[in-house]
């Protein structure tokens, strides 16, 4: 049995992920029952992805305890959230039939998680393997740490470096990241296994605006610096001044309430605020021609991007900084855009998109955004991951 668990994130916050990558676990292993785990709201938002894949009885939804406290603070070493974590592991485990061999997932972790699963797999002989999902907070490990030593015991650096027994290894979604751990930890490096972050489950990707004028170029997802908002902007200000209504601009998705609205009034339709609802988003996303990638180098060396995997899933042509994320792909199914160095080699590129459309070379970007996607399908890394849990976890079967 597979016991799937999502403790860090509520609500609608990485649910199309999340499914996904659920997905990927059903398929790679047909023989075996899957529990997950999950707040409530986010549970339903699981299901409702996952119940159209028809995998009948073999996936059941159990709800978990809230993690609104200290959501979207991962940084925080806290011991209530620990004895969270440690009770939503330890009664998962206690409902599961006695005699299971058990494969626990964990969606996503924080220190404390780890720490607290660690514990369970050394106590339960049941508990043949734990693959433990590392995403953007993995970026705490070169960030500033605490002076406190105890909190410093517990931090996301001193869990990836202790000594978890071979039962526990991470997993994180790009071989650029895998490579940039075991550069800045090479023990958590060694203990780092890769599974693709595959694309969002229901969306198939529509046929392409008119290649024609006004040319849309997007931002996906929450406007911040680390998505290259302050860039994007830049951008949109110099082409909005150069080709006027010959070009549009759109950040797909929210901003802050508390920022600074006047930079925003160069886009075609204002900011929201709120939470985007799905259908909202893609909707504005399927209209785009191109997606604009000016990613922050720092950030994202040990962070994977939902935004170029919905990018990939709707084959829009991605300007982007060249980033290992972003070379990786182009190196592996050809080119899916244009890569750049800078803020002024993007503001070029995309002038030269506008003022020399080439419907051709725009075809050829998305026959190899189409190949990309089938790689990225949880059909096609269900074998590849059955593979590697074969490999690393011999005793779970």
């Amino acid at each position: 049995m597979i016991l799937i668990f999502e403790m860090t994130w509520r609500a609608r916050a990485h649910v199309p992920g999340n499914a996904a990558t659920i997905d990927t676990i059903a398929r790679a292993f047909p023989d075996q029952k899957i529990r997950v785990f999950a707040e409530a709201e986010h549970l339903d938002g699981l299901r409702a992805l996952l119940e159209p894949r028809n995998f009948g009885e073999k996936i059941e939804f159990f709800p978990a305890a809230d993690p609104a406290y200290l959501q979207g603070k991962t940084h925080i070493v806290s011991a209530r959230r620990f004895a969270r974590e440690f009770a939503t592991l330890r009664q998962a485990l206690a409902g599961a039939p006695a005699g299971e061999h058990l494969f626990l997932f964990l969606l996503s972790a924080t220190s404390t998680a780890i720490f607290a699963v660690a514990l369970l797999a050394r106590r339960e002989r049941r508990i043949k393997g734990v693959h433990i999902g590392l995403h953007g907070n993995l970026n705490e490990i070169s960030g500033w740490r605490s002076r406190n030593p105890i909190v410093r015991a517990f931090d996301l650096r001193a869990a990836l470096a202790a000594p978890l027994g071979n039962k526990l290894r991470f997993l994180v979604l790009e071989e650029a990241i895998r490579r940039e751990l075991a550069r800045i930890l090479p023990r958590a490096g060694a203990r780092a296994d890769v599974l693709s972050l595959p694309v969002n489950l229901g969306e198939v990707a529509s046929a392409p605006p008119p290649f024609a004028p006004p040319w849309r170029f997007g931002l996906i997802g929450q406007a911040t610096r680390d998505k290259g908002i302050e860039v994007f902007l830049e951008i949109a200000r110099r082409m909005k001044a150069r080709f006027g209504e010959r070009v549009e601009f759109y950040v797909i998705g929210m901003i802050r309430h508390d920022a600074d609205q006047a930079p925003f009034a160069v886009l075609a339709h204002p900011p929201d605020h709120g939470g985007l609802s799905r259908a909202d988003f893609t909707a504005r996303l399927a209209a785009m021609h191109y997606i604009l990638m000016p990613l922050a180098p720092r950030y994202y060396a040990l962070s994977a991007s939902g935004a170029v995997i919905d990018a990939i899933t709707w084959r829009k042509p991605m300007i982007g900084f060249r980033l290992p994320i972003l070379a990786d792909l182009f190196a592996r199914f050809g080119d899916l855009g244009i890569l750049v160095e800078n803020t002024d080699a993007m503001a070029d590129a995309v002038a030269a998109l506008i003022e020399t459309p080439d419907q051709a070379g725009y075809a050829a970007w998305q026959a190899a955004l189409g190949a990309a996607r089938a790689s990225r399908d949880p059909a096609a890394l269900a074998a590849g991951y059955a593979a590697l849990v074969a490999e690393k976890f011999p005793d779970f079967g």
